[in-house]
C-alpha cells in the first residue's frame, strides 16, 4: 500500500501505489489481507467442509458469523498510519472509501444478489434445520435462520435486498474509478448515494422494521440477535453513513482544488 504524503488535492490510486519507507509492521496491509481471509475464506472453507460432510451446518454458522463480523471492519484501518508514515486526510479517506466500496460491493454481489434470485424458489423452502439436500444453501441459511424473513414470503425484505444487491455493481465500479483516479467526481457521487442508501435501508427496513413487530422474526435468541441479525448488518448501518459523508467531503476537496487551480490559471494570464 502507498504510504506517501499527498497534497490535499491529490488523487492516490490503489493500483499505482508502491510500498514506501515505513518502520516495522505494515498494519493496514495486514488488516486487508486478514479481511480477505476472514470473509470469503471463512465462507469457502466452512461451506466446503459442510458439503463434504466433515462438519455440521451448526455451530459452523456461528463461528463463520464471528469471522465475518470482524472482517467487515477492515476498511477503518485506512485511517491508521504505519510507523514513520504521514499521510494526508485526503489519502486516508480515499483509501477507506475504496476498501469499503470493495468490501460492501463484493458482499452485495457475491452474497446478497444470489439470495434475491434464489429466495422464492429455494430459500423460502428452508427451515430451522438444513436437510441433506439443502446444504448448498448453507451460506444464506446462516443468516436466514436468525432473520427468518429470508425464509418466508416478505415482499418488503425482498425489494430491499434487490436494491442493495444490484447496487453492489455500482459500488465496485466506483471503487475501480477511484482506484484509477478517473471519473473521480462521478465515482464519489455514486459512493455517497450507494452508501447512504445502504444505511437508510439497513436502519429502517432491517432494524426499525423488526423493532416495530417486537422481533418476531428472530429465532436464535441472543446468538441470532446480537451476532447475526445485528452483527452482520451493523457495518452497513454505521460504516455506510460514515462512507457517504466521507465521499461528500472528498468531493468538496476535489472541487476546491479544481477551483483553486482555475483561479491560479486565470491570475497568471
Amino acid at each position: 500500500m502507498n504510504t506517501q504524503t499527498l497534497a490535499p488535492g491529490a488523487m492516490p490510486s490503489l493500483l499505482e501505489w508502491s510500498p514506501s519507507v515505513h518502520q516495522g509492521f505494515n498494519i493496514r496491509r495486514s488488516a486487508y489481507i486478514a479481511s480477505g481471509i476472514m470473509i470469503p475464506g471463512a465462507f469457502v472453507v466452512a461451506w466446503s467442509l459442510i458439503l463434504t460432510g466433515l462438519i455440521e451446518p451448526t455451530p459452523a454458522d456461528k463461528y463463520v458469523s464471528i469471522s465475518l463480523f470482524i472482517g467487515y471492519w477492515a476498511a477503518l484501518f485506512a485511517f491508521l498510519d504505519n510507523p514513520g508514515e504521514r499521510r494526508s486526510s485526503v489519502a486516508k479517506w480515499h483509501e477507506f472509501l475504496v476498501v469499503w466500496l470493495v468490501t460492501s460491493g463484493c458482499a452485495q454481489v457475491g452474497w446478497e444478489l444470489p439470495a434475491v434470485y434464489m429466495k422464492v424458489s429455494y430459500l423460502y423452502q428452508l427451515g430451522s434445520e438444513l436437510q441433506p439436500d439443502q446444504l448448498v444453501f448453507w451460506p444464506w441459511w446462516l443468516y436466514a435462520v436468525a432473520d427468518t424473513r429470508y425464509m418466508r414470503p416478505h415482499e418488503a425484505q425482498l425489494a430491499h435486498e434487490a436494491m442493495l444487491g444490484h447496487s453492489g455493481f455500482l459500488q465496485l465500479l466506483a471503487a475501480y474509478w477511484l482506484s484509477r483516479g478517473i471519473h473521480y467526481k462521478k465515482a464519489l457521487t455514486i459512493a455517497a448515494l450507494a452508501n447512504w442508501g445502504a444505511f437508510y435501508g439497513n436502519t429502517s427496513v432491517i432494524y426499525l422494521g423488526e423493532i416495530l413487530v417486537d422481533y418476531r422474526n428472530i429465532e436464535q435468541g441472543a446468538w441470532g440477535f446480537w451476532l447475526k441479525w445485528v452483527g452482520l448488518n451493523m457495518q452497513w448501518s454505521t460504516v455506510s453513513p460514515f462512507a457517504a459523508i466521507g465521499a461528500i467531503w472528498l468531493l468538496v476537496q476535489r472541487v476546491r482544488a479544481e477551483t483553486a487551480a482555475e483561479c491560479a490559471g486565470e491570475a497568471g494570464r
